[in-house]
């Protein structure tokens, strides 16, 4: 477990890999996934990931997309999350803020009763934490699919319903 409370393991298909999603980054260990679509999404990340404020905003409308789809109000914590993103986009915050603010969301995510807000408030840590390291937002879709998962128990066409969804809202930043 690493400080953003992430179950963590090291991908060695990717380890000579630096460039890319899994090459430094590990992956979330129990997540029922498509991946085809996850390859995918990837992929579209790799596409933008020159370019890191495009990443950051992707990272806000998966978010958006999140919040919308739990009903979760935008409560102070998610706030947070969202106005730290942008300001860093701004060139209005570092990123020490960023992280900062990442681990006062996990943090709430290791409090918090409901299950459905535990994934909500991991989803937002990640996008918190996107302005430190940009693929803080592939672990943010990942975490939105285990959020499927607790929501949609066994059901792969919700995941690729979601893992899509990301797709095109990666493609549109």
């Amino acid at each position: 477990m690493n400080n953003f409370g992430i179950l963590l393991i090291k991908n060695p298909i990717m380890k000579d890999k630096k460039d890319s999603y899994l090459g430094d980054v590990g992956i979330i260990r129990k997540i029922d996934d498509i991946p085809e679509l996850k390859a995918e999404l990837i992929s579209a990340f790799d596409s933008k990931s020159h370019n890191h404020k495009n990443i950051s905003k992707y990272s806000l409308l998966l978010a958006e997309h999140i919040l919308t789809l739990t009903n979760t109000p935008h409560d102070a914590a998610i706030e947070e999350a969202f106005e730290i993103n942008r300001k860093w986009q701004e060139g209005q915050a570092k990123f020490q803020d960023a992280r900062k603010v990442a681990f006062k969301l996990n943090a709430l995510a290791r409090q918090e009763k409901d299950p459905v807000k535990v994934k909500v408030l991991r989803v937002m840590g990640q996008v918190a934490a996107t302005p430190h390291v940009k693929r803080h937002a592939l672990i943010a879709s990942d975490y939105a699919i285990t959020l499927i998962n607790l929501m949609h128990p066994e059901n792969m066409d919700e995941v690729r319903k979601e893992r899509n969804i990301q797709i095109e809202l990666m493609k549109s930043v």
